[in-house]
């Protein structure tokens, strides 16, 4: 097998490295496999926040009709759709309380958009570590060489010190790419989570300033919120 691992230098280096370098090569392959699964599956505005969707919202708030505006978000299984059916289901309610569960409820959503992120975390943090570790171990190995051979014998000391810098560089390679890499996630699905609540509060806010504050319409918002409310508990 040894003979096999030659004939390639990269793998050679990785040999080199000591057994630390398993669980960083390892950490290589989880890292790169999360951050393609971000960017081909993962959270964009046109994902969580459709265009279409939005205009369908509107339209329906603006002509009343909730019970529609319910069975669209309940068909829409995008992140604002689920956002909206709670705001829905406690519509009626003090507006204080229906913020209150809209804000839980994108609470919920940014772990669902976060999903993955804290493993992309936990390698940033981890690689240097496990790569300090394998530095560690190199110079144990360098030490007992020294101990029985002397110092005299650079070949002998030059695996030890090998292992403990190939380590060093390898956790490092891994973790600064993913720290990027998290923290740009991060910050994405931040922004979407905010702009989700922001246009939640807003429909909210119209959807209370209709039942409670337009002439001439009580009695047709009454009566659309609860149909809304009829249609909730048999849900």
């Amino acid at each position: 097998m040894l003979e096999t691992i030659k004939q390639y230098p990269f793998l050679l280096e990785l040999y080199k490295g000591g057994p630390v370098m398993v669980p960083l090569v390892l950490c290589s392959l989880v890292s790169v496999a999360l951050i393609i699964e971000r960017f081909v599956w993962g959270p964009s505005r046109k994902r969580v926040l459709p265009p279409e969707l939005q205009h369908d919202i509107n339209r329906l708030i603006d002509q009343n009709r909730l019970d529609e505006l319910l069975g669209l978000c309940r068909a829409n299984k995008t992140p604002l759709a689920r956002i909206v059916l709670t705001a829905l289901e406690n519509l009626g309610r003090p507006e204080r309380e229906v913020v209150d569960a809209v804000e839980i409820a994108g609470r919920n959503e940014a772990m669902e958009l976060q999903r993955y992120l804290p493993i992309l975390g936990t390698i940033a943090a981890a690689s240097p570590l496990l790569g300090l570790l394998g530095t560690v171990f190199g110079m144990i190995e360098t030490f007992s060489v020294v101990q029985t051979q002397g110092a005299g014998n650079p070949q002998a000391l030059a695996g030890g010190i090998s292992e403990a810098l190939i380590t060093t560089a390898t956790g490092l390679t891994i973790a600064i790419p993913t720290l990027m890499f998290y923290r740009y996630f991060l910050f994405s699905t931040r922004k979407l989570v905010v702009e989700i609540e922001t246009i939640a509060v807003h429909l909210i806010s119209r959807l209370t300033r209709a039942a409670h504050n337009t002439p001439g319409r009580d009695e047709t918002q009454a009566e659309s919120i609860e149909t809304v409310k009829s249609a909730v508990r048999k849900r």
